[in-house]
């Protein structure tokens, strides 16, 4: 039986501390959200509202990035009124649902992508790094020091399924009291 395995620390600084913290994001995205509205009406930085819900989508979940997303837009749409909306409402409502979408699309793609990159890192991880095997019966040292056959530490660590067979050098060496000499001569020659 098998532990969890530890995670590796990530090679990528967006995934480490503050970077990966809901509440250091969420702190981010009020702090761009302030800037927004002390920059004064007419000078706007909603695209900086990307890089809090990117991280979110990123390091939380596509759930709560989508929620900051949404909640982001909203406070935009309310320092625009607060400010007095230089065009239309209709207008003002139009530019608001596409800032959401677009910012929804944006975490949406960064979401997948987070899932598939784990995903992918999970499967490499399975079998990588030195193995401590036994030079003579090939067993493996596992992590707790128990001695695992290859067979049986792969397999638990893998989607990797073994069958068992002899190889015609093994055949001839090993069989050849069995083994007429034509399938000698064969076992010899594929080799």
């Amino acid at each position: 039986m098998t532990g969890p395995t530890l995670q590796p620390p990530s090679e990528y600084f967006f995934e480490r501390y503050p970077w990966n913290d809901r509440r250091v994001l969420f702190c981010m995205a009020l702090l761009m959200a302030c800037s927004d509205f002390l920059a004064s009406p007419i000078i706007f930085f909603p695209f900086l509202f990307v890089i809090p819900v990117a991280l979110m989508a990123w390091n939380c979940g596509l759930r709560t990035a989508l929620w900051l997303g949404a909640i982001l837009c909203l406070i935009r749409f309310c320092i625009q009124y607060y400010w007095g909306i230089p065009y239309t409402l209709p207008v003002a409502i139009t530019n608001a649902i596409l800032r959401l979408a677009i910012l929804f699309f944006i975490t949406f793609l960064c979401g997948r992508l987070s899932e598939q990159t784990q995903a992918l890192r999970a499967r490499v991880r399975t079998l990588e790094g030195l193995l401590p095997t036994c030079a003579y019966c090939k067993d493996i040292r596992d992590e707790e020091g128990e001695w695992q056959q290859m067979e049986e530490y792969v397999a638990s660590r893998s989607a990797a399924q073994f069958t068992h067979g002899i190889c015609p050098k093994c055949v001839a060496k090993h069989f050849s009291d069995v083994v007429s000499p034509d399938e000698k001569k064969d076992a010899g020659a594929k080799h």
